[in-house]
C-alpha cells in the first residue's frame, strides 16, 4: 500500500478528484439526468468533446513529474522492472478518468466516452516514452482536433473516417448503431500503451531530458 500512495504522488495530481466529485454532485442532484432528454443529450455531447483529452493531459504530467522527481534516472539502476512501475503508475492516472465516466454516463455510455480517451492517452504515453512527453501530448492533442473539426464540418462520418475519427457526435449513441469504430478505438488505446510499457521495458537509458 506504501509503494501504490508513493506511486500515486508521482503520478496522480489529486486536483482531478475535484473533478470526479463535481460530476457526482451533478449527478446526485439530477442537474444532468436522463430523466431530462434535452438536457442530457447536451451533456453527453459536451462529454464527448472534452472528455477524451482528460488522460493524455494526465499522462503528460506522469511523463513531466517523471523529469521532476528523476524517477528515470532511478530505474535505470533499479531492480523493479520498468514496464511494471509505468504499468502500475499508468493504472492510477486511468483510475480517475474511469471514475468520471462512472458518475457522469449511464453505462450504455462508457464505451462512448471511454474508448477514444484510452487511444489518445495510449497514443501520448508510447510516444512520450520513445521520444518526449510534448511530442505525445501534441500528437494526441493534434488527433482530437482533427476529429473535433471532422464531425464539425460534416465530413469523414462514413468509410474510414469512421475508423480515424474518435468524435463521432452522438449519433453513434442511437439504438443498433454499430460500435465496432468504439471497440477498435478501445483496442487501438489498449494495444498503444502495451506497446508504450515494452519500449520502457527496452529503453537502455533515462538520463536524457
Amino acid at each position: 500500500m506504501r509503494y501504490l500512495l508513493a506511486e500515486a504522488k508521482i503520478a496522480l495530481p489529486w486536483g482531478v478528484l475535484l473533478v470526479v466529485l463535481a460530476v457526482v454532485i451533478l449527478r446526485l442532484t439530477k442537474v444532468v439526468s436522463p430523466e431530462l432528454p434535452n438536457t442530457w443529450d447536451g451533456w453527453v455531447a459536451f462529454l464527448e468533446f472534452v472528455y477524451p483529452v482528460l488522460l493524455p493531459l494526465l499522462v503528460f504530467n506522469l511523463l513531466e513529474q517523471d523529469k521532476r522527481w528523476r524517477t528515470r534516472e532511478i530505474m535505470a539502476v533499479a531492480p523493479r522492472r520498468k514496464s511494471v512501475i509505468y504499468l502500475v503508475r499508468t493504472a492510477i492516472v486511468a483510475l480517475p478518468v474511469f471514475l468520471v465516466a462512472v458518475a457522469a454516463v449511464r453505462p450504455q455510455e462508457y464505451l462512448f466516452l471511454l474508448a477514444p480517451g484510452l487511444a489518445l492517452g495510449g497514443l501520448c504515453l508510447l510516444v512520450g516514452i520513445v521520444w518526449n512527453e510534448e511530442m505525445g501530448l501534441g500528437l494526441a492533442l493534434g488527433w482530437w482536433g482533427i476529429s473535433v473539426a471532422a464531425l464539425i464540418a460534416g465530413v469523414g462520418a462514413g468509410g474510414v473516417g469512421r475508423w480515424l475519427l474518435l468524435v463521432q457526435g452522438t449519433a453513434a449513441l442511437a439504438p443498433g448503431e454499430p460500435s465496432m469504430p468504439k471497440w477498435f478505438h478501445l483496442g487501438l488505446g489498449c494495444a498503444l500503451i502495451v506497446l508504450a510499457l515494452i519500449m520502457a521495458e527496452r529503453r537502455r537509458t533515462w538520463t536524457r531530458s
